[in-house]
C-alpha cells in the first residue's frame, strides 16, 4: 500500500475529501474529534465493520486522504459527543476508479440530543472522585435496566457529581439511571430508572439522582 498522499498503485486508488458535521446550532460546541471510516461495500456500514479503513481525519479542517485496493468501498465520517457517544452519518458509495484519484466529501447531521439533565449523588465522601467514576445509562424499555444493557447508550466522559449529560436515543421507550463504578471496575451501583419516551428532535430533561451504596 503506498502512503497518503502518494499517487495510487494501478490496482489501487486515493480516496480523498473534506468530512463536516451539519447542522449544529449556533454555540454548540466543537466536538473534540471526528473521524472517517471505509467499509468494503460488500459488508455492513458501520463503525467497526470487516476489512475498513480509518484515514487520518484532520480535526481542524476535516480533510481526509487514503490509499485503497480498488473496489467498491462506503465511506462516512462519525463524531464524539461531549459525554462520548459516537454519532455515525450514512455510508456513501464510492466509484471503482482504478490508478486514479476520487473526491468524496462526506457529511454526519448534528443531533439534538433526546435527553439531557444534572446528575446528583447523594451520601458521598469527599474522596468520591478518587474512588469510583460515573456515568448514565439509557435502556430500551424492553430490556432490563442494567450497566451496559442490550442495545443501551450512555453518557460517561467528563460525568460526575452535580455535572450535566445528554445522550442520543432512537425514538421509542427508554429507561435512564446515573450509576457508578468504583476504579476496578468490579463493582457496579446503579439509581433508579426513570422511564421517558423519545422522540425525533426533541430533548427531555431528565435529572438523575443516585444515592452512595459503598464501595
Amino acid at each position: 500500500m503506498t502512503a497518503a498522499g502518494a499517487a495510487p498503485a494501478p490496482n489501487g486508488e486515493t480516496i480523498s475529501g473534506i468530512a463536516t458535521i451539519t447542522g449544529a446550532p449556533a454555540g454548540w460546541w466543537s466536538p473534540s474529534n471526528f473521524y472517517v471510516v471505509l467499509c468494503p461495500a460488500h459488508v455492513k456500514f458501520t463503525l467497526v465493520c470487516r476489512g475498513q479503513r480509518d484515514p487520518d481525519t484532520n480535526q481542524s479542517t476535516g480533510r481526509y486522504t487514503v490509499n485503497v485496493a480498488a473496489k467498491a468501498w462506503d465511506v462516512g465520517v462519525y463524531y464524539y459527543t461531549v459525554n462520548g457517544q459516537m454519532i455515525l452519518g450514512a455510508g456513501v458509495a464510492v466509484p471503482v476508479r482504478p490508478g486514479q484519484a476520487v473526491t468524496q466529501n462526506v457529511t454526519v447531521a448534528y443531533r439534538v440530543p433526546a435527553v439531557q439533565g444534572t446528575v446528583r449523588l447523594t451520601g458521598a465522601p469527599k474522596d468520591f472522585d478518587s474512588l469510583a467514576y460515573m456515568g448514565v445509562q439509557a435502556c430500551p424499555g424492553r430490556v432490563s435496566f442494567s450497566v451496559g444493557c442490550r442495545g443501551g447508550q450512555e453518557a460517561y466522559e467528563d460525568v460526575g457529581p452535580g455535572s450535566s449529560y445528554l445522550i442520543d436515543l432512537a425514538p421509542g421507550s427508554w429507561n435512564v439511571a446515573a450509576y457508578y463504578l468504583n476504579d476496578a471496575n468490579t463493582q457496579r451501583f446503579s439509581g433508579t430508572p426513570v422511564a421517558i419516551t423519545a422522540a425525533a428532535g426533541v430533548t427531555r430533561t431528565v435529572n438523575v439522582v443516585i444515592a452512595y451504596q459503598g464501595i
